[in-house]
């Protein structure tokens, strides 16, 4: 791969995140999340458990850095539940690894895409509607990104 496409790129993407609103921050680290895992699944049908458990590594990380953006003091009962779910797809995916079950990627995929729908919804909902800042998200602190830099 040409190093300096793969610059470029990761300038690219790192302006594309600095320019977004935070809600759409989070859907992008949801299409990352989900992206992984499904890598993860096309892994564990070629029975690459090694690279399979990579990109579910990658995902639980992904999740609890959602998990710890999330804001428990303003997001209060939907920041409690998002983090009970979240702590539940980083138990799945960790089953995955001991059960060799496709099924559960599958699983936390579905769960994964219906979270990423509801953000897009509200990020386009705060977006059209002028009564509502764009930039703020009461569920997740402001340093959600902080993964990004750190990948």
């Amino acid at each position: 791969m040409n190093p300096y496409a793969s610059a470029t790129a990761a300038k690219y993407k790192s302006l594309e995140v600095n320019s977004s609103n935070r809600l759409k921050v989070v859907v992008m680290i949801y299409d990352a999340a989900i992206a992984s895992l499904k890598h993860a699944l096309l892994c564990h049908t070629k029975n690459d458990l090694i690279k399979r458990n990579q990109f579910i590594s990658r995902t639980q990380f992904i999740v609890q850095e959602l998990n710890n953006a999330l804001d428990m003091k303003n997001g209060k009962e939907i920041a409690a539940s998002l983090r009970k779910i979240y702590f539940f797809i980083n138990r799945h995916l960790n089953e995955v690894m001991t059960d060799n079950n496709a099924k559960k990627i599958e699983q936390v995929i579905s769960i994964l895409s219906r979270l990423r729908e509801a953000w897009q919804e509200i990020s386009q909902k705060a977006a059209h509607d002028n009564a509502v800042e764009p930039d703020i998200d009461r569920f997740h602190r402001s340093n959600v990104t902080s993964m990004d830099r750190s990948a």
